[in-house]
């Protein structure tokens, strides 16, 4: 099953391998890291730093995984241009990886059937398939996303924390509202209680917070927090909306179908049919209200 998810997104990778402005920083953030190295003076963000600052966090660890093959693409001479293919298909294995990790999950709760039609309806669905190699802030946080949501199936409180954690303080912050749904089921079921929580929660969460700022102010040559600043731009000051606004359900009667298609129809029936469906689908379907309230809307923020 994993063989035909590798398979149906490399025919994607391979047939549609440009980027988009929205991927411009991390692609070459990339091509940066693997090109200039400790050579800061040469990266590209000084020159084009964009609306907003992005964490180099996500670009060093694809690097770091992709830098073998690169290494052999510069050793041969071939073109840069296979540099791009490689390190977005490494994105989208880690992708891959973790997906398979909570489809593992599902199945030890809903059998071995359920996980077939997961992985059909999966690799039918256009967007996700298309966009798991593509590098977006949303899709760089998304393996973090499915490690949390894996632990957070398994009953493994520290992964699922932990993962969450690195996942909103680097990534994307929004997902507080996502995964902080999830923890509030475990704590309203007395799954986890509020003093464990804290003991986990407020190391991962200096942590993480350190290790971006530290990082990410090198690479900005001042004192930043990358991911507190789009935070604030975009949701304290509401500037995303420059960029063009959606009505308030456009989330549900444009993106959903378009990226879940017939499968959409599915999700009511199922939340019917099975009360162990409804603790996996609330959360999402709150998330996707709540950041409805946020005027400018791209599929991607919800993916």
């Amino acid at each position: 099953m994993d063989q035909l998810f590798i398979l149906v997104s490399v025919v994607h990778l391979l047939y549609c391998p440009f980027t988009k402005v929205e991927e411009s920083f991390n692609l070459q953030a990339m091509h940066d890291v693997l090109y200039h190295g400790f050579n800061l003076t040469e990266y590209d963000h000084h020159e084009f730093p964009g609306v907003v600052p992005r964490s180099f966090l996500g670009p060093i660890i694809v690097s770091g995984l992709a830098s073998p093959l690169v290494a052999c693409i510069n050793y041969l001479k071939l073109n840069k241009f296979f540099a791009q293919y490689i390190v977005r298909a490494t994105l989208g294995l880690l992708v891959i990886s973790t997906l398979k990790l909570y489809r593992q999950a599902l199945q030890k709760i809903f059998g071995v059937q359920f996980t077939k039609w997961f992985v059909a309806i999966t690799v039918t669905q256009y967007h996700f398939i298309y966009y798991l190699s593509r590098p977006l802030p949303n899709i760089m946080v998304m393996p973090l996303v499915l490690l949390a949501l894996f632990g957070w199936l398994r009953k493994g409180h520290v992964l699922f924390i932990w993962s969450s954690a690195a996942a909103i303080i680097i990534f994307r912050a929004e997902l507080v509202i996502l995964l902080g749904l999830f923890l509030l089921h475990n704590i309203a079921s007395q799954t986890l209680s509020i003093q464990r929580l804290l003991k986990i929660a407020v190391p991962a969460g200096i942590l993480f917070l350190a290790l971006t700022i530290a990082i990410d102010s090198i690479f900005w040559r001042r004192l930043v927090w990358p991911e507190g600043e789009v935070f604030y731009f975009n949701t304290i000051l509401n500037k995303s909306s420059e960029w063009g606004t959606s009505p308030f359900l456009w989330y549900f009667y444009s993106a959903l179908p378009r990226g879940l298609a017939f499968s959409y129809f599915l999700i009511p029936l199922g939340m019917f049919w099975d009360i162990r469906v409804r603790v996996l689908t609330v959360p999402a379907i709150l998330f996707v209200m709540l950041f409805s309230f946020l005027p400018h809307k791209e599929l991607r923020f919800i993916i």
